[in-house]
């Protein structure tokens, strides 16, 4: 027994040097997230919250995530768009309504085709001041709408999270994410999910208690 407990004690010490050797784990967010101190918020057409033509829902999805970002006190909101370290783009989805099972009217001996009622069917979008700017990115979410009954239909909210390079252009996105109704405030479903990502890759440090004399 003497003649083995060296190789014991040896073992051991490699066991309980084991976890202080092991690598940590990697973040599963980008770096740009711990050393970012502000951000700026827009709309996927690169429309910020000073346009007095702004569409109102988009306005106030604005609003909800500038609150939402003051609330969770990690950064801070820059006023100038090329001075942010972070991106955060917003979509707020549309009501649409589906007419692809409209039918066009057959003709009539009395009318010639040129008297033939125009009518092409698709997807008509309830009047709005801005329309949204598709990106290649977005050709594959088409089909991520919620349908109803009633022939509506729910496009999803969006958050993506870009960083900005030198010339002003927008570089990534980073992180996205998207929810029926997930700009909607106070909560901000999307923003709050950004939230538990960045807190859990890269946590915030405790705050510094104030000791009353």
């Amino acid at each position: 027994m003497r003649r083995n407990l060296p190789a014991f004690l040896l073992l051991l010490a490699i066991a309980g040097s084991a976890p202080a050797n092991a690598k940590p784990k990697k973040p599963s967010l980008p770096e740009a997230f711990e050393t970012a101190h502000t951000v700026f918020v827009e709309t996927r057409d690169g429309v910020d919250i000073t346009d007095i033509n702004l569409d109102r829902d988009q306005r106030n999805a604005i609003l909800d995530v500038q609150d939402g970002i003051q609330d969770w006190g990690r950064y801070t909101l820059s006023r100038s768009r090329r001075d942010a370290d972070l991106i955060l783009v917003i979509y707020k989805g549309r009501l649409l309504r589906d007419q692809s099972n409209s039918q066009i009217p057959s003709q009539t001996p009395s009318q010639t085709p040129s008297q033939t009622p125009s009518q092409t069917p698709g997807t008509l979008r309830l009047p709005t001041s801005h329309a949204p700017i598709q990106d290649p990115a977005d050709a594959s979410q088409s089909g991520n709408n919620t349908s109803s009954p009633d022939g509506l239909t729910q496009e999803k909210d969006e958050l993506r999270v870009y960083t900005i390079q030198s010339d002003g252009k927008l570089k990534g996105p980073i992180w996205r994410s998207e929810e029926e109704r997930g700009l909607n405030g106070p909560n901000v479903l999307l923003l709050q999910r950004l939230k538990a990502e960045v807190e859990k890759s890269y946590p915030s440090p405790p705050a510094k208690q104030q000791i009353n004399p």
